[in-house]
């Protein structure tokens, strides 16, 4: 038990945002823990349908297409004013140098959630923890600071970060959630760095061999030349 533990005498669980540098998430991971938990969490889940042309009543309906990636919203406040901590707490912080700025906590934020890294040439992977309900794979989406607060010489003592997280899972884990095996249905794929169309095939009809028709079906010029973020569309085979 630390210093700050023993000083800390009632210890909230706080929201954990943990950053990996692989989707899979099995390399060590660096965990960063908010100063205040979130006020509320909005979790977005959203279906895509299309009109349904061989509706026989002549009217539109909904027909599936594919569950788009889901989002989770929060606003988490930064401050250096110190009114969340004991006296005794911010005596011991400043005394082992571990008392940081709102600038300072921004940096390591913006270097270690949000920043493309300088090895995997896109932002980090994330897991976004709480308590019981919340462990959300994901990568960052969007990030909006608002500062509030400033001392006498324009230095900012508090901060608003509005952050929008978006459902990142490895492909397996996907396959999980969705629970569509069957290549008797249609299927869409967002394409991510490494993907290749034979591979993507296999994963989904069970074989290779595919990937010309898929490619045909997508209008690619070249199935070796796939761009990340691409949407990929696999029609169900016919029987």
């Amino acid at each position: 038990m630390s210093v700050l533990d023993i000083l800390r005498p009632f210890k909230l669980q706080k929201l954990k945002i943990t950053s990996f540098d692989n989707q899979e998430r099995t390399a060590n991971g660096l965990d960063f823990e908010v100063m205040y938990n979130p006020e509320s969490v909005q979790q977005n889940f959203t279906n895509k349908f299309a009109r349904n042309p061989n509706n026989p009543l002549n009217k539109e309906d909904a027909e599936f297409t594919y569950s788009a990636l889901s989002t989770v919203r929060m606003k988490l406040i930064f401050d250096g004013t110190n009114v969340h901590q004991y006296g005794a707490e911010t005596i011991a912080k400043l005394a082992l140098g571990i008392q940081k700025s709102v600038k300072d906590q921004i940096d390591y934020f913006l270097t270690n959630i949000v920043k493309v890294k300088g090895k995997l040439h896109e932002p980090p992977f994330l897991v976004l923890s709480w308590g019981k309900t919340i462990n959300f794979n994901c990568r960052l989406a969007s990030l909006d600071i608002n500062y509030t607060l400033f001392d006498r010489s324009g230095d900012p003592l508090r901060a608003e970060l509005n952050i929008s997280f978006v459902e990142d899972d490895a492909i397996d884990e996907q396959k999980k959630k969705l629970g569509l095996e069957s290549p008797d249905l249609t299927h869409y794929r967002m394409v991510k760095a490494g993907d290749q169309l034979p591979l993507m095939c296999q994963d989904i009809y069970g074989s290779p061999l595919y990937y010309p028709l898929v490619a045909r079906v997508n209008k690619l010029k070249s199935f070796r030349n796939l761009t990340p973020g691409q949407e990929i569309y696999f029609p169900p085979l016919e029987k």
